[in-house]
């Protein structure tokens, strides 16, 4: 998954007040709790010492995703009297969390977004016809997002109609329409449910190349819920444990540096040096975390009396001191290093941590082992 969606929250510089909050819509009481859990928060943030005008930014827009039905919750960053960060989770945190430090927690939000798989989803489903007639039209419903971040911040959904008599030609236009989605998106699979037949005859009109990505499910999920994906069932089944074809690359050749011990380290040590040198390509991290959130990590050893531009080749501008959970994702996000979330149960590593690695450094190249010429 790339994490570029994040860079701008660290242009602004610390302390940040962050926040993560149960926000669901799920029981009549839902509005009462949320004020209370709202009320806790503020105080709780006031208390690490975070000024007035922080506070009541963040207090502003928590719980604002009314629109959004069901259970869900909600990250959201200010600094400076301004938010800087509002992002819907598809599931709601444990427990409310608030702090007010140099760098906001950005981890919990990052694992909630992978595995960031692109997709198309489209049902079919018959529109009512004349009482006690059968239907005679079909309408497909389809939309595109990126899973899981669009259970609960889903994108357009559109519709096209045609006739039941003769769906082998009405269903041609609409498999072109939902490909070109497919195709702008960027989508690794089309997820298509609904009417079996009226199904494999639009699923028999895309051309190969989405043939090939095809996914079908039996139920239809349509209509979805307000403010909730269109299928968003079917899909969680679809993409269980399912990783990016780009991160599952990325996996497999963890996998082959680790067992070559070349190229791959794991365990936080190991990984925060690497970070620290700008070295990481891609950060491994395991579902369940492993290492606390209390742990702690120092900034290590670069000059400080070098101007801002000048450290980045001592990985500065990427990685700062501070909890260990919030400085590694800073260090990740400000060095494009991409995240992969993999099961523990699938891969274990030490310390619920790894990377791969952009380059071997120095001491493992063989361009700097061999002598110098005179």
């Amino acid at each position: 998954m790339e994490l570029g969606f994040l860079n701008a929250v660290y242009a602004t510089g610390g302390p940040y007040a962050c926040a993560y909050l149960d926000t669901s819509r799920d029981t009549d009481a839902s509005e009462r709790t949320l004020a209370l859990r709202r009320r806790r928060v503020c105080a709780e943030l006031t208390q690490q010492g975070a000024d007035a005008a922080t506070v009541d930014a963040l207090a502003a827009v928590a719980g604002s995703d009314g629109e959004i039905a069901g259970r869900h919750g909600q990250a959201i960053v200010a600094h400076g009297g301004q938010v800087v960060l509002t992002e819907e989770l598809p599931e709601p945190p444990e427990r409310d969390q608030a702090t007010f430090d140099a760098l906001p927690d950005l981890m919990p939000l990052a694992l909630q977004c992978a595995p960031d798989i692109r997709y198309v989803a489209a049902t079919v489903h018959s529109l009512p016809g004349l009482q006690g007639e059968p239907p005679d039209r079909l309408e497909v419903a389809f939309q595109a997002g990126a899973w899981p971040s669009s259970t609960v911040a889903p994108g357009d959904c559109h519709r096209m109609r045609g006739p039941a008599v003769g769906w082998s030609e009405g269903a041609r236009p609409i498999a072109d329409r939902v490909a070109e989605l497919a195709r702008r998106g960027d989508a690794e699979a089309i997820v298509l449910g609904g009417i079996p037949w009226a199904r494999n005859v639009l699923a028999d009109r895309l051309v190969e190349r989405w043939r090939r990505r095809l996914v079908t499910t039996e139920g239809d999920g349509y209509p979805a819920p307000p403010g909730r994906a269109l299928m968003e069932t079917e899909l969680a089944e679809v993409f269980q444990g399912k990783l990016r074809s780009a991160d599952l690359a990325r996996l497999d050749l963890f996998l082959a540096r680790r067992t070559s011990g070349h190229g791959a380290v794991e365990g936080l040590t190991d990984v925060v040096t690497a970070l620290r040198r700008s070295q990481v390509g891609a950060l491994l991290v395991n579902e369940p975390m492993s290492f606390p959130a209390q742990a702690q990590v120092d900034a290590g050893a670069t000059p400080c009396d070098l101007p801002e531009a000048a450290r980045e080749p001592y990985g500065a501008l990427g990685f700062h001191a501070g909890p260990a959970r919030a400085a590694v994702i800073r260090a990740a996000v400000r060095t494009g290093a991409s995240l992969v979330v993999v099961p523990q149960h699938q891969l274990a590593l030490d310390d619920g941590l790894g990377a791969l690695l952009r380059y071997a450094g120095p001491a493992r190249t063989a361009l700097f082992a061999r002598p110098a010429h005179r």
